[in-house]
């Protein structure tokens, strides 16, 4: 998806898709999030790659991932990032627990938080692109890892090739105790499925 294919109508749209997922998740993650954390309204941009880790303080920051792969009438990957240490809010959160200062290794019951957080925030961003254009999407298992911010945003460079210069990017804040918690989805497809979607909702 290059800045040329960008006209104002399509950004639009891909921000009303995700403002819709949005919803839907902040509906799912009630019932999962203790009553002390809640999702706000995210904002969703278009970002270009080389701008996305200067998000989160560098290449070099350590982020928590939680990534997915889409595939069907559209195909990519979908990421749930977090910088380490809003990470371990987010889990610390869920689970009524601290972490060290030093910590830097997340425990099975840690991963499965967060991935369960971010498998309802992919999901519910999917769900909507299926439900608005009536396109089949299936979704893989979630996966998370933790590293280096430039070689998580590097994963659907590297598996999907040369897409553009593009990504979707829908942030998500959580506010536990009025104190924000800040992530961030990323959404990459190839340029097929981006012209599938537009396609389908007659503007192309």
């Amino acid at each position: 998806m290059n800045n040329d294919d960008l006209t104002n109508m399509k950004i639009d749209v891909l921000t009303e898709i995700g403002n819709i997922g949005a919803g839907n998740a902040t509906t799912s993650l009630s019932v999962l999030l203790q009553n002390n954390l809640r999702m706000e309204m995210p904002v969703v941009k278009i970002m270009g790659f080389d701008e996305v880790p200067e998000m989160i303080g560098g290449a070099e920051t350590v982020v928590s991932a939680v990534l997915t792969h889409f595939s069907g009438d559209v195909s990519g990957m979908i990421l749930f990032v977090l910088e380490l240490n809003e990470a371990k809010n987010l889990a610390g959160s869920m689970l009524n627990k601290t972490y060290d200062e030093g910590f830097t290794q997340f425990d099975h019951m840690d991963k499965s938080a967060l991935k369960e957080v971010g498998n309802i925030l992919m999901s519910s961003y999917l769900s909507s692109i299926s439900t608005l254009t009536n396109l089949q999407v299936h979704t893989d298992p979630p996966a998370i890892c933790v590293d280096m911010a430039g070689s998580v945003l590097d994963l659907p460079l590297i598996e999907l090739g040369q897409i553009g210069d593009n990504a979707l990017i829908i942030d998500s804040k959580f506010m536990d105790k009025d104190e924000p918690i800040d992530g961030f989805l990323m959404f990459v497809a190839d340029e097929e499925s981006y012209d599938k979607i537009f396609k389908s909702l007659g503007i192309i």
